[in-house]
């Protein structure tokens, strides 16, 4: 679980570099910009929401792994 945390901050790294890159080495005008980094934080959120979504789902096969093998062992006690 450790590096799936490293993972995102990573990530969100990347994406506030490339953020700074783009203001930093564009040759374009403002509004240009704005646009490009309203398209491009609209596909950081998108994705950041699917990442979210995935650890969720994880988490809950994660819970329901074990709960079953925590029955499976009352069982086996019994």
């Amino acid at each position: 679980m450790n590096s799936l945390f490293k993972g995102a901050a990573v990530f969100i790294g990347g994406a506030v570099a490339g953020a700074a890159a783009v203001l930093l080495l564009t040759s374009e005008n403002g509004k240009e910009v704005r646009e490009k980094l309203s398209g491009f934080a609209s596909e950081a959120k998108k994705r950041a929401q699917e990442f979210c979504e995935q650890v969720k789902e994880n988490m809950a096969e994660a819970q329901a792994e074990a709960a079953a093998e925590n029955t499976a062992g009352q069982e086996k006690e019994v």
